[in-house]
Formats: C-alpha cells, structure tokens, sequence
C-alpha cells in the first residue's frame, strides 16, 4: 500500500552497505497508535537533501508486520 507520511522528529542513521546509505527513524501516528517506522529510500539523491531538512513529506510502500513490529516505510521519495 502506498502512503504519504508527515515527518518532523526524526533521526538520520546510515549504514555501510553499497557505499553507504542513509535512512530514517521517527514516530509517527498510525492507526490511532503511535508506532516506530523506519524509512528507506528509492534514491540517492533523496538521502543526500535528509541533513538540509528540518520536516519533510514522504511517499513510499507501506509494511507493517503487526503492532508488535516497526512499520517500514520501502521505496521512499521525498514530496
């Protein structure tokens, strides 16, 4: 499922992989619960602009596994 998120409080993490990457995590209201979310994104370029960012608008693929679990937010583009 495709959603949209507002997101103003977030962390910028990174890995090693593939030259590195940079994702996010934050809290947001989902359901009428707050949960974790972690946001990957589609592009590059869209990882480069998270530090000059204070909130931005994301739209990507939707997982959620169970309220017992982090959402995840796949395949994510900057709006």
């Amino acid at each position: 499922m495709t959603v949209e998120f507002e997101i103003r409080d977030y962390k910028i993490k990174s890995t090693g992989v593939d030259g590195g990457h940079y994702y996010l995590s934050t809290i947001v209201d989902f359901k009428g619960s707050k949960r974790n979310m972690t946001i990957t994104f589609k592009n590059k370029s869209d990882e480069k602009r998270l530090a000059q960012l204070k909130s931005l608008k994301v739209k990507g693929h939707l997982q959620d596994e169970g309220s017992q679990f982090t959402l995840s937010l796949l395949e994510s583009e900057i709006i």
